[in-house]
């Protein structure tokens, strides 16, 4: 899981990557040399920007980097506190299951009726959707993870769990 996410990381800092030089080529093309290129702000936004994002998502989620929402959590007893984070993690898997769910259905059905995105160049539509349907999907896996470790050990080594800062400042 963990190789999974460092890959599906990587990508996303790839993509924003080429989204820096991209643009920064562009910029420096359209003003320097009078020839933009004409690609650009559709290869960034129908596929990096997507990349750069939705593959970011399962590790952001393993580093404790989402929102969350801490303000009594130190309050609550770790075994109790595991349970919810349990319970919140399987809220989690169906909402994002249903999100990628449907990112693929759209993204099957962009396929079969070959749907191609306007702009210079005709890119293929269903391919917008590949970050957002792998990107879910891996948070999905990681989350159902992070669950069942919660409930059967009362924690998982492999996700920060933030909040707890005062908790083991105390002890």
């Amino acid at each position: 899981m963990s190789w999974l996410e460092r890959l599906s990381l990587s990508l996303a800092v790839l993509s924003v990557t080429l989204i820096m030089f991209i643009v920064s080529y562009d910029a420096f093309s359209r003003y320097a040399l009078h020839a933009p290129l004409p690609w650009a702000y559709e290869l960034i936004t129908y596929y990096l920007m997507l990349a750069g994002t939705y593959f970011a998502v399962s590790a952001t989620f393993t580093a404790g980097d989402h929102i969350n929402i801490d303000l009594f959590r130190h309050l609550i007893a770790p075994r109790l506190r595991a349970r919810l984070d349990a319970a919140w993690s399987l809220l989690g898997v169906v909402i994002f299951g249903i999100v990628a769910y449907g990112s693929w259905s759209e993204m099957a059905h962009a396929y079969t009726r070959n749907e191609f995105l306007p702009g210079y160049i005709t890119w293929p539509a269903w391919m917008s959707y590949l970050p957002i349907v792998l990107g879910f999907a891996l948070l999905v896996v990681r989350m159902a993870l992070h669950a069942a470790l919660l409930i059967v050990h009362g924690r998982d080594p492999h996700v920060i769990e933030h909040g707890n800062e005062l908790e083991e400042h105390h002890e």
